[in-house]
């Protein structure tokens, strides 16, 4: 076997190794991302939840500060007047209402048939 022949075969088993390794480190590069996938996943996911538990957090401080504003009389007196209307004994209440601008309609069908004119 000359020095040419066996220069030839160490080549084809360098080949054959590179590419070996080549195939092995590929499938562990497979193997290992799929993990690596799964983490980045979760780690939004996290990120999702805690921006919602934020968010929640500051929803929760707002009815609770609600709640205490409720809980005090003169508040509630000044609820009561503003969205109820009502008033203190010996205090007096007026409501002013300004006519429609214009023919009000009215919907078809009993009971709001009208008499026809000249009929």
């Amino acid at each position: 076997m000359g020095p040419a022949r066996r220069h030839a075969r160490r080549s084809r088993a360098r080949l054959w190794l590179a590419a070996v390794a080549s195939v092995i480190l590929l499938g562990l590069g497979l193997v290992a991302s799929i993990p690596a996938r799964q983490i980045i996943e979760q780690r939004e996911e996290s990120a999702a939840a805690e921006r919602r538990v934020a968010a929640l957090d500051v929803e929760i401080a707002r009815l609770q500060a609600r709640a205490t504003d409720l809980d005090e009389p003169e508040h509630l007196k000044q609820l009561a007047h503003a969205n109820l209307g009502l008033v203190e004994p010996g205090q007096e209440s007026y409501r002013i209402t300004f006519p429609a601008a214009g023919p009000v309609p009215v919907p078809r069908g009993w009971p709001f048939l009208l008499p026809e004119a000249g009929g």
